[in-house]
């Protein structure tokens, strides 16, 4: 290990390519040493330290130097400045199925992949069923690629990665492969590398997984670290970001800066829930009533009906429920404090058991499609069930006995 203790040690670290304004330029470069090239830059001065066990998340726009920098980690390219330090072995996902031969069958492509990869024989033949088994191929593990699925491929590409057990698991959006519940299967095995003590480097466009997985997140811009923190800090302040820009393409002021540090339009000022007695909501009974406030404050410059979306969501990520006032035609009136404030009132919240909170989504009602900001997680409660149903929600029914029952049509 190094001497900070680090699993995963970056400094300065920086990948340029040359670019040559023609063939003749390489050449003439290559016979008189004379430098012909200017140096592109995908990735500069980018600083930090893993500790052994703890889960990186890497976000940022398209070209915005990620997979440059995983690859560093990684070892698959060499670095042009500063220097990366990694302790122990490593495991990298970078491009699901790269050096898989169509010609070939499933079962040649494991080997040769979990070979490439440094896997010795005697450990790929005890788990070349295991990865068989995950990747849920039977026997189409002995089939030629050209006849498989896409999904086929990633997930054997997937399965095969995994199957080691590193001391560094870097991942570069993997988790988009197959359906939803394979996709859970790789999270929860990325989960279980990490309950072993892996230190993990994940790269996702989906933030709700970097939040999941990642301790502390790292955003690059323009091939820099913008900002480098814990996960909930960084991957909210990169939303707020991307939600910012896709406003100023929606009102047509891209390259426009706008004034102060935000062009945000409206804000979520506050939000409060409370209990069918009118106490602070942390636990109701299911079928209570509950009532959410909401207070909005917009931009003294803005030209806008502001609105509210609301989403009610489980703890898990199921969401429940969502409204807004656009879509029930609702308008909000402004306060004495010039702050526009709603209250939306469930009469009879029919869930079940479980641990819930809201989403809260500034609006402009005229423009429904832009959210202006967005907070997560507010008003936490949990819901007790006294009965025995269960499931998501009590659904109002009534069951009548049929003394003379009609005769079960044929099918």
């Amino acid at each position: 290990m190094n001497q900070t203790g680090a699993a995963v040690r970056a400094i300065g670290l920086g990948k340029a390519y040359r670019s040559y304004v023609g063939a003749l330029s390489r050449l003439r470069e290559w016979l008189d040493g004379r430098s012909r090239h200017e140096l592109i830059w995908a990735l500069r001065e980018v600083a930090f330290e893993l500790a052994p066990g703890a889960a990186l998340g890497v976000v940022g726009d398209n070209g915005a130097g990620k997979t440059t920098l995983l690859s560093l980690i990684a070892g698959a390219a060499a670095a042009t400045s500063g220097a990366i330090e990694v302790v122990g072995t490593r495991s990298a996902i970078l491009e699901l199925g790269a050096g898989f031969h169509r010609d070939f069958t499933g079962r040649e492509n494991l080997w040769l992949a979990g070979l490439a990869m440094g896997i010795e024989r005697n450990v790929l033949r005890r788990r070349e069923g295991e990865i068989i088994e995950f990747a849920e191929l039977g026997e189409a593990i002995d089939a030629p690629l050209r006849t498989w699925s896409s999904g086929m491929v990633l997930r054997l590409a997937f399965a095969t990665a995994t199957a080691v057990e590193p001391d560094v698991l870097i991942v570069d959006e993997a988790l988009a492969v197959g359906d939803q519940r394979f996709q859970s299967r790789c999270l929860d095995r990325i989960d279980a590398f990490r309950r072993r003590g892996g230190t993990l480097i994940f790269c996702s466009h989906n933030l709700y997984q970097v939040k999941k997985l990642c301790d502390s997140a790292l955003w690059l811009e323009k091939g820099r670290p913008r900002l480098f923190g814990p996960a909930a800090m960084v991957v909210d302040g990169y939303a707020d970001a991307s939600r910012e820009r896709r406003l100023e393409d929606a009102l047509g002021r891209g390259g426009v800066e706008p004034p102060g540090e935000s062009l945000r339009l409206a804000q979520v000022a506050r939000v409060e829930a409370f209990g069918p007695e009118g106490e602070k909501l942390q636990q109701v009974a299911t079928g209570a009533s509950i009532t959410l406030r909401v207070w909005i404050e917009p931009s003294p410059l803005a030209d806008l009906a502001p609105g509210v979306a609301i989403g009610l969501v489980r703890s898990d990520g199921l969401v429940c429920h969502c409204t807004s006032t656009e879509i029930d035609g609702v308008e909000l009136e402004r306060d004495a404090e010039g702050r526009f404030a709603i209250e939306l009132q469930f009469n009879c919240l029919p869930l079940l058991g479980g641990r819930y909170h809201f989403n809260v989504a500034a609006l402009d009602n005229r423009r429904p499609l832009v959210l202006l900001d967005v907070r997560e997680g507010e008003a936490p409660f949990s819901v007790v069930n006294p009965l025995t149903d269960w499931g998501v929600s009590r659904l109002a029914h009534a069951w009548q006995p049929l003394l003379r029952p009609p005769a079960p049509e044929r099918e």
